[in-house]
C-alpha cells in the first residue's frame, strides 16, 4: 500500500496551513516535524482521510480493501469511551477493527493488565494514552498515524513506545507528527520537515 499526496493545500479562512504539499509515503517510517502551529496534525489528519484538503489529490493505492481499516489514527487529544473498563473498551473495539493478538497480550505489553477492570475515566491521561497507543499498534492496519505520540508519557511508557515502534516499523508504515524529536526512535526515519 502506497499513499499519494499530490499538491495538497489546506486553508482556514485566508490562513494556509499547507501549501502545495507533494509526497509518496511507503510502509517505512516517517516523522512530520515542525514548531506548533506549522501544519503537522493537520497534514496527519488529510493523510488519515480525517480532513479534506482545500486542494489536491491523495491516492491510497490499496487492493480492493477498506480503506479506513488500512489505516489508524492515534492522537492524545481524541476521546475514547471512558465509561466502559479498559477490557470492556477492548472487547467494544474488536467488534469494528481486528486486533494481532489477545486482549491479555496487549495488556500485557503496555503494562496495562491491573488496570484491565478499571473504568477508563478513573485512569490518568499517561494510561490512556498508553490505551490509544496499543490498540494503534496492535489493530490490523498498514498504516499507523501518531500525532505527538508520548504526550503524558512517562520515562518507562516512552521505553514500551520505543519497543514497539522498532517491533511494527518492518511490518506497518509509521507516520508521526511531532515536535519532538525523542519521539523519533527509528534510525532510518524519513524526516519531513513542514517548518
Amino acid at each position: 500500500m502506497k499513499i499519494i499526496l499530490d499538491n495538497i493545500s489546506k486553508s482556514y479562512g485566508s490562513n494556509i496551513v499547507i501549501k502545495n504539499f507533494t509526497f509518496s509515503f511507503e510502509k517505512k517510517s516517517y516523522a512530520i516535524l515542525g514548531k506548533n502551529g506549522a501544519g503537522k496534525s493537520t497534514l496527519l489528519k488529510i493523510i488519515g482521510n480525517i480532513l479534506l484538503p482545500s486542494s489536491g489529490n491523495i491516492d491510497y493505492n490499496i487492493d480492493n480493501k477498506d480503506l479506513i481499516k488500512q489505516l489508524f489514527f492515534c492522537a492524545p487529544y481524541q476521546d475514547i469511551i471512558s465509561e466502559l473498563t479498559l477490557e470492556e473498551f477492548l472487547i467494544f473495539h474488536k467488534k469494528f477493527r481486528n486486533l494481532e493478538v489477545s486482549i491479555d497480550e496487549l495488556l500485557n505489553e503496555f503494562r496495562l493488565l491491573n488496570f484491565k477492570n478499571d473504568k477508563i475515566e478513573n485512569l490518568s491521561s499517561g494510561t490512556i494514552q498508553k490505551i490509544k497507543l496499543s490498540i494503534a499498534f496492535f489493530s490490523d492496519s498498514n498504516f499507523i498515524l501518531l500525532d505527538e505520540p508520548t504526550t503524558n508519557l512517562d520515562y518507562d511508557s516512552k521505553k514500551i513506545y520505543s519497543k514497539m515502534m522498532n517491533k511494527f516499523s518492518n511490518s506497518k508504515g509509521i507516520i508521526i507528527a511531532t515536535n519532538d524529536k525523542n519521539d523519533i526512535v527509528i534510525n532510518d526515519t524519513h524526516i519531513i520537515d513542514i517548518t
